[in-house]
């Protein structure tokens, strides 16, 4: 299994690495051969490094993969971006559940840092209130999604000092990236377009995926 989960992460940077290649060298009509490798690669990365495994019904983060694949495929028509932004949304939310379900005897972040989660609620508000004039019909979709990755990283930054402390630490990055990720998508897309927005939306989003794997697979095999 273990050279099973190398060839699987290795192949992983690989596509990962072709894929940002190929936005900034603007060769975008490639990407839909990179583009949907990605997430399966991780999935199967995350899959071989599992000492115990459930089913896939049973495991939140292989689901919320599955999304985050899907999300991918519809993504790259601008024609489906609702269906993404839809498929993404699901994902975020089995991400939710996943954060939410972790076990420990440790004592709840809420109890511990209340602060942190107005600041997840303040980033919200501010990032709504800079992007709502441009919106659009849009207004209502992008607050429901903006509202769930803001659950989904106040749900992230529960692990600290719920798991151990490079666990949490990943998989707080990896959501931190996320909505990085899709803050930078929004504002790119509804607000102000930039050049290379592409090259940062997936870099920072590739990165996301990675890291909650990271600590995800830490979580399930917690000798490691």
């Amino acid at each position: 299994m273990l050279q099973q989960q190398r060839l699987f992460f290795f192949l992983f940077s690989i596509v990962a690495l072709i894929e940002i290649s190929l936005i900034a060298l603007d060769m975008e009509q490639l990407r839909i051969f990179s583009k949907p490798l990605i997430i399966p690669l991780l999935a199967l990365t995350y899959y071989t490094s599992l000492h115990k495994k459930t089913s896939f019904f049973k495991d939140a983060v292989l689901i919320a993969l599955l999304f985050s694949w899907l999300g991918d495929v519809l993504l790259q028509k601008e024609s489906l971006f609702v269906p993404g932004l839809l498929a993404f949304l699901t994902a975020h939310i089995f991400y939710i559940f996943f954060f939410l379900r972790t076990q420990s005897d440790k004592t709840s972040f809420f109890k511990l840092r209340p602060v942190m989660l107005i600041a997840v609620l303040a980033y919200l508000i501010e990032f709504m209130y800079l992007l709502w004039p441009t919106l659009g019909a849009m207004k209502i979709p992008v607050l429901i999604y903006g509202i769930t990755i803001s659950t989904m990283l106040s749900a992230a930054i529960w692990q600290y000092q719920k798991l151990d402390d490079r666990t949490s630490l990943f998989l707080i990055i990896g959501a931190a990236l996320f909505v990085t990720s899709d803050s930078i998508l929004a504002i790119n897309k509804f607000s102000a377009p930039f050049d290379n927005a592409g090259i940062f939306i997936m870099s920072t989003y590739i990165l996301a995926q990675l890291f909650i794997v990271l600590g995800a697979i830490r979580y399930r095999n917690p000798t490691e």
